[in-house]
């Protein structure tokens, strides 16, 4: 289950969970106001565990992230700009690892299948690039060696989550994605 970001009691418990857990991490910490959109995870007994964010990339070599690593120089961005999407502030709870991460994971799948998205940009922290790689077996790419960037070592990379949401029944751990009468998507 998930909840969109849409008023300032929600924004403040998104706020809390991924600092806490960027904190933990020893992370530094970034507070953007640019436009996204912000999902609360839900876990089975109606907690906020988790958060995710998805933002609107741009080739501007000035985004935040193309400061980190020049994404903007990629053939495949530079191509379909409209189609990527940059995901941040990805964040469980210590205490609710594990089984919310398939909530999380699908919850990004159905954002960018319901947004026509192909390519995600993102700073992974180098052990979640490999559970996502080799556990979870998303299509995705490192495109650097590890970067240090706000305390800790990232791997820039692309995920390609058009290769999973036409290739739904490779992928046990996805919740389905239901839709509303007027095709806005629901999020279970």
């Amino acid at each position: 289950m998930y909840i969109k970001v849409d008023s300032v009691a929600l924004l403040n418990d998104f706020n809390q969970i991924w600092m806490e857990c960027w904190l933990e991490k020893g992370y530094g910490l970034e507070n953007e106001d640019l436009p996204t959109d912000r999902y609360l995870i839900i876990d089975s007994a109606k907690q906020k565990v988790g958060t995710i964010e998805f933002k609107p990339y741009t080739l501007d070599p000035n985004n935040n992230i193309n400061i980190v690593y020049p994404f903007y120089q990629i053939e495949s961005i530079i191509d379909k700009p409209n189609s990527v999407v940059e995901i941040d502030k990805v964040a469980i709870l210590k205490q609710f690892r594990g089984k919310n991460l398939d909530r999380l994971l699908s919850l990004f799948v159905n954002y960018s299948e319901y947004h026509d998205i192909s390519y995600c940009v993102v700073l992974l922290e180098r052990v979640f690039y490999k559970a996502l790689k080799h556990v979870y077996k998303i299509p995705l790419e490192s495109v650097s060696e590890k970067i240090y960037y706000k305390g800790d070592y990232v791997i820039p990379a692309i995920i390609y989550p058009k290769e999973i949401y036409q290739n739904k029944e490779k992928y046990d751990w996805l919740v389905a994605s239901q839709y509303d009468d007027k095709r806005k998507l629901i999020f279970n």
